[in-house]
């Protein structure tokens, strides 16, 4: 059986035509045509929370795999309450870090049924450091990981779980520090390399429909347009506005992408106005898919000074190699793994305050004092880029055609050589192999003993509340009929009454039960109606209460 997982598919996470386009978004979309065109299997599996998740899922990857040349022999879904049927495939993928929950669930059943694999995309949020604080305290596994998209992300994510660790230890009282076993392997994101060919009629409508001159060097900027959750524009315009004057060429910059709010738009406009005053800035909605392939095209290089602690890969510099452009980016966690300075590109060095020069930011943050962009916008303001390299490596691109088709095309030999989902996905399958063979062989954590609580903080309701009711249902217990068919048709047409689906008898079975039940004047117990229907029991005890909750039935303890 070829190494495969479940696909975890929530269509926001896959799609690219929101109009808040995340890198997460943009990744996934990646990941799942990659996955569809290069997997070894040929049948697709997802866990999706409706028949119309799964039915896009299905379109989604069909599609993705006709293109590559590889069609699907099947698409089929696993539903959200039946998470017991991924141990057929033996894994789960997850696309985010926050998989504790899922070894929850999964402890209920069999912790050795399957494995979890999550990844990281930003992991500054408080949402994603508790996730990761809690790879302590879950019932994680050694046959599970998290994939760390660079090697940056990686030792943040170890230093976050070290810190959560020695304070548990202090904590707890505990001698040694609580098993982590998960495992955190280091595998970039992928691209379909060939989506990003040189296109000369788009470069040419492009220009054309901008104003762009062919002897103009245009520089080209991809992603989220914000300089608080992305990239700071200043060293930027800065940089470009000298290249312009030290070689006299005409030079131009595309910002493709989209702002988060008019006002911040306004800003950055102002600020390219009175810093880069001789560099016409071109608009483009890089949500766009036709803007998107043009906007490829139509540079000559790419650039982005990446300065936030929301970044952890940078995906536009793998795809703007896989474009055949020279790139200029930040020496910055996962955008530091792509390049190798000097040959596809030039790498401009960062500074930021050492540790223990943030804790009150941190305070402010955990207070709500400060939002997560908040947080995460006011680190920022604390990395430096060094304005003078960024210029002299903008100098050097715009001055030299032939230093960018040199670096041009050696980015794009490494993308397709290192980045390119045939390359990345293998690694997906070996990391998935190894999960198999480490279920098989290596020792449970935290093994389920018998009578124990699998999930302590997500217990059946009815044991933790247990001292709320006068008492609970038993089979000593007397069942009556008291109303009519057409009363329970009646009450079940209000929302308030109906909420119970999946939880109860299906409809037939109901009935049934029901009509076992004689009338008012005869007693009946529980448990002689359960054994006369021959039922499930958790079910067939809800659907008792849940009657007499509406007064079809009704029901009380035994007579002393």
């Amino acid at each position: 059986m070829p190494p495969s997982a479940v696909i975890y598919y929530m269509p926001d996470g896959y799609s690219m035509s929101g109009r808040r386009l995340m890198g997460r978004q943009s990744a996934g979309a990646s990941f799942l045509a990659g996955y569809a065109r290069h997997a070894t299997t040929r049948d697709l599996v997802c866990m999706a929370p409706d028949r119309q998740a799964a039915e896009t899922f299905s379109e989604t990857v069909r599609s993705a795999a006709q293109t590559g040349g590889r069609p699907l022999n099947s698409a089929s879904w696993i539903a959200l309450d039946s998470p017991e049927r991924i141990a057929r495939t033996g894994c789960l993928y997850y696309p985010s870090p926050t998989i504790s929950d899922h070894a929850w669930q999964r402890r209920r059943y069999d912790q050795r049924a399957w494995s979890l694999c999550g990844i990281t995309h930003t992991t500054a949020s408080d949402t994603v450091m508790e996730a990761i604080g809690s790879f302590a305290t879950a019932p994680l596994q050694s046959w599970d990981a998290v994939i760390c998209t660079s090697t940056a992300v990686r030792n943040m994510v170890q230093c976050v779980l070290d810190n959560w660790q020695d304070y548990l230890g202090t904590r707890l009282g505990a001698g040694n520090e609580p098993p982590v076993r998960l495992q955190l392997p280091v595998i970039p994101l992928g691209i379909e390399a060939g989506a990003f060919a040189h296109d000369a009629h788009a470069r040419g409508d492009f220009r054309r429909d901008q104003g762009i001159a062919e002897d103009a060097v245009v520089a080209l900027f991809f992603g989220r347009l914000s300089a608080t959750a992305k990239a700071h524009p200043l060293p930027m315009f800065r940089g470009l506005q000298t290249a312009h004057e030290r070689t006299g060429r005409n030079v131009e910059l595309i910002l493709a992408g989209w702002f988060e709010s008019d006002t911040e738009r306004s800003q950055i406009e102002r600020l390219a106005r009175e810093i880069c005053p001789d560099v016409r800035i071109h608009l483009a909605d890089g949500r766009d898919s036709l803007v998107r392939k043009q906007a490829w095209s139509a540079a000559d290089f790419f650039t982005s000074l990446s300065d936030n602690i929301q970044e952890t890969f940078g995906l536009t510099p793998v795809e703007a190699m896989a474009a055949g452009l020279p790139v200029v980016i930040t020496d910055w966690n996962g955008y530091r793994d792509t390049l190798e300075d000097g040959v596809q590109g030039i790498a401009i060095p960062t500074i930021s305050a050492p540790a223990g020069n943030g804790e009150d930011i941190a305070s402010r943050y955990r207070s709500t004092r400060y939002s997560y962009g908040g947080y995460i916008g006011r680190t920022a303001q604390f990395t430096y880029v060094d304005t003078d390299l960024v210029a002299d490596a903008y100098t050097r691109l715009v001055g030299d055609d032939a230093l960018r088709r040199e670096m041009g095309a050696a980015g794009k030999q490494r993308a397709e050589q290192i980045y390119d989902w045939s390359v990345i996905l293998p690694e997906y399958e070996a990391l998935w192999a190894e999960l198999a063979e480490r279920r098989a062989t290596d020792a449970e954590i935290s093994a389920l003993a018998e009578d124990q609580v699998a999930d302590p903080l997500r217990d059946d309701p009815f044991r933790t509340f247990a001292g709320y009711p006068t008492s609970a249902i038993a089979d000593n217990y007397v069942v009556r009929r008291r109303g009519t068919d057409a009363e329970l048709e009646q009450l079940v047409r209000f929302d308030i009454n109906s909420a119970v689906g999946g939880l109860v008898l299906e409809a037939p079975q109901m009935r049934a039960l029901l009509a076992t039940l004689p009338q008012e004047d005869r007693n009946t117990s529980v448990g002689e109606l359960l054994e006369a229907n021959d039922v499930p029991r958790a079910p067939a005890l809800r659907a008792i209460l849940w009657l007499a909750k509406l007064g079809i039935v009704s029901l009380a303890p035994p007579a002393d």
